[in-house]
């Protein structure tokens, strides 16, 4: 997703499991300022951000009206589900890191990310393709529901297409 700026970054994301879905909370922030907190209550409805005053609503409401995705405006919704899906892979990116693992995202025909998986593999050796186990990891991936399009791996730096053999 295309944003206007990166001034935004959100912490303390909160999550929870239920029966119907997944209710969740994040602090949206500009430097150390609190600029309020988007939420869904995992019930099957919308995701909203609850500003801390009326201009910070506004600015908000500017900043997604810029938000573009493959270059077409994207809803309110939609931009808090990408920016919450790029702050997840990016703790699951600094974990990952951490242990020597690799971070692989599948995503869709339309490039959403359907999946993240974390392999016991150190990601240099997906992103080269060299990986002596490539066979086992396809047939797990290819496991996977609903099935990706494609998969990519995370190198530290960027996503890197994931050469998986075929079957």
């Amino acid at each position: 997703m295309e944003v206007p700026h990166t001034r935004y970054r959100l912490t303390g994301l909160q999550q929870t499991e239920l029966r119907c879905g997944v209710a969740f909370s994040v602090n949206v922030r500009e430097g150390r300022a609190l600029l309020g907190v988007i939420e869904n209550h995992g019930n099957g409805g919308d995701t909203w951000f609850n500003a801390v005053s009326f201009d910070i609503r506004q600015a908000m409401r500017d900043f997604v009206a810029s938000c573009r995705w493959k270059g077409k405006p994207v809803s309110e919704e939609e931009v808090y589900e990408h920016l919450i899906d790029e702050y997840d892979l990016a703790r699951a990116a600094k974990r990952c890191a951490r242990t020597r693992k690799s971070l692989l995202r599948g995503r869709d025909a339309e490039g959403y990310m359907v999946h993240s998986v974390e392999a016991d593999v150190p990601s240099v050796w997906l992103a080269r393709g060299d990986y002596p186990y490539m066979n086992q990891l396809a047939r797990e991936l290819r496991e996977e529901q609903p099935h990706p399009a494609s998969w990519q791996v995370w190198d530290g730096e960027a996503w890197k297409d994931l050469q998986l053999p075929s079957r």
